[in-house]
């Protein structure tokens, strides 16, 4: 499956940072952690308070049977 991605950083005092893409994955719970990883390489997040992930637009990648 493919899933668009958003996840972000909240932190104590200053503004959020968000992070959107794209990831593939066989199941929900390894498109967010890949999610996760990316959103952390990209933006390098210290000091947070909090982490929100939303996967959205799951796309299923098998094509679509016509029989």
């Amino acid at each position: 499956m493919t899933c668009q991605y958003a996840v972000t950083f909240e932190f104590p005092t200053r503004p959020p940072q968000t992070h959107r893409g794209t990831v593939r994955a066989g199941q929900p719970h390894t498109c967010a952690s890949r999610a996760m990883q990316s959103a952390k390489r990209a933006l390098k997040p210290v000091g947070w308070s909090s982490v929100v992930c939303v996967l959205q637009d799951r796309a299923d990648d098998a094509p679509a049977s016509t029989d």
